[in-house]
């Protein structure tokens, strides 16, 4: 489990982050100590520059004399224990020369340094840091006066602590972080994983858990959610598909194969070859026509025949349609009305769309009894345009409606006439493909069917 944790992404990138954060942040701190660092040092330097100045002053009033009195009053001072004088002559010690001096006045009459406070005193075993000032007087005197840093020092060690423990701990607090991030992360696509191998295993009905907190990788489930119900949908469609195909191509080579066997035991001279081949052709027709259907169907779901989309005018398209029908429904004892409005244009494929208006018109025709009426229309509805195709026939169900629309269905009514079940599946793929909506109603009597397009221009 640490493996796999530590080989996620997520926990890389926070790794990175980490480390980037953790300098970034040490390098804050860093900044802050440097900052109380001088702070502390430059209050030091005027504490010194003040006491100094006092014993300047005296030793302006008293001279030197009084100066050493004034130094050894506060040397014995309790308070001066953390701060310490010294007049030295040059002759005595040269401290210009025993001292390493880290600051210099404009005029070179002070100087400041930090040693430890035995080269002041001559005692080594006093080791404690201290800060001194360093001031030349007329006459070969010098001026010392040092403060101890102790305190300071010690200020300092608890400020360094603490930014180390900080950046320590930022760093630490990153790492638990990104440990938390990555087995969450990896607990999902653990959850994604399992749900995949149960698809790969043949049981398509599972779906990716989602939660509530609607994150990237709930939005992610959903989408792959979506992608499996239509696979699964597919899937079942494809095996319906199949059996239906399987059963209704089974009937009519049933019936090609026992013609011809019978054929093949009858004496030549009572057997009607003419009209054995006609029947025998018609029948292949109708499977042709049935796999045409078939793959038609499959062209127009998998969008291959987008390229070649345009503007097509449905107001021209449904009147040639009409002038083609007129024939035909006279034939057959019907009136076939046609009213469209102007400049009604959509986007899409002519010869597409032009079959699936032709499927509705067919089966009007079909279904209609004579004497009757199918009517077709185009109108502006809203924002959309309306082809409705609509008869007095017997009608469909409407609990029946969506049922229809599926590959190879055909009602009890139905079966009598020719035909295979894929003229509205047809319609309703078109349909799909033109992002139109496909809509069956009852038309009281007989059936309205209607397509809703986008219009364009």
């Amino acid at each position: 489990m640490i493996q796999k944790l530590f080989r996620t992404t997520i926990f890389r990138m926070s790794l990175v982050y980490a480390l980037l954060f953790s300098a970034v942040s040490a390098g804050a701190l860093g900044v802050i100590y440097w900052m109380a660092e001088s702070q502390i040092r430059e209050q030091t330097d005027t504490r010194l520059q003040l006491e100094t100045n006092a014993l300047l002053r005296s030793y302006r009033i008293a001279a030197v004399e009084g100066l050493i009195q004034i130094i050894h009053v506060k040397n014995g001072d309790d308070d001066s224990r953390y701060l310490v004088s010294k007049l030295v002559h040059r002759q005595q010690q040269d401290l210009t020369r025993d001292i390493e001096f880290d600051r210099l006045n404009n005029d070179y009459t002070q100087a400041f340094a930090t040693l430890p406070l035995g080269t002041i005193t001559g005692n080594l075993q006093q080791k404690q840091p201290t800060r001194l000032l360093l001031t030349l007087l007329p006459g070969g005197y010098q001026l010392l006066v040092a403060i101890d840093l102790r305190e300071q020092h010690a200020l300092l060690n608890r400020l360094l602590i603490t930014v180390l423990s900080a950046s320590g701990l930022i760093f630490a607090l990153a790492i638990i972080g990104g440990s938390f991030m990555g087995h969450n992360v990896l607990h999902r696509m653990n959850a994604i994983g399992k749900t995949a191998n149960e698809i790969v295993s043949g049981n398509l009905a599972q779906r990716i858990p989602v939660t509530r907190r609607e994150d990237e990788f709930d939005r992610l489930s959903h989408v792959l959610n979506a992608m499996l119900e239509r696979i699964q949908h597919l899937m079942q469609g494809m095996r319906e598909v199949t059996d239906n195909l399987a059963h209704d191509l089974r009937n009519p080579l049933n019936r090609i194969r026992n013609r011809l066997e019978a054929s093949q035991y009858e004496p030549e001279t009572n057997t009607n070859y003419p009209l054995l081949i006609q029947d025998t052709i018609q029948e292949v027709d109708e499977l042709i026509r049935t796999f045409n259907a078939l793959l038609s169907i499959a062209q127009i779901e998998s969008g291959v025949q987008r390229d070649d989309w345009s503007s097509v005018d449905l107001s021209e398209l449904t009147a040639e349609l009409a002038d083609l029908y007129s024939a035909v429904a006279e034939e057959q004892n019907l009136t076939l009305q046609h009213t469209a409005s102007a400049g009604l244009t959509t986007h899409g494929n002519r010869q597409l769309l032009a079959q699936a208006i032709t499927n509705l018109l067919d089966n009007a025709v079909k279904y209609t009894p004579a004497g009757g009426t199918i009517s077709l229309s185009a109108q502006r509805v809203g924002d959309n345009i309306e082809v409705c195709v609509a008869d007095n026939g017997p009608g469909i169900p409407a609990d029946q409606h969506d049922a229809v629309l599926q590959r190879f269905t055909r009602l009890d009514n139905a079966r009598s006439t020719p035909g295979n079940g894929l003229g509205l599946s047809l319609v309703k793929a078109v349909a799909d493909l033109h992002g139109a909506q496909m809509h069956l109603a009852d038309n009281h009597p007989g059936l309205r069917a209607g397509l809703r397009f986008k219009q364009v221009g």
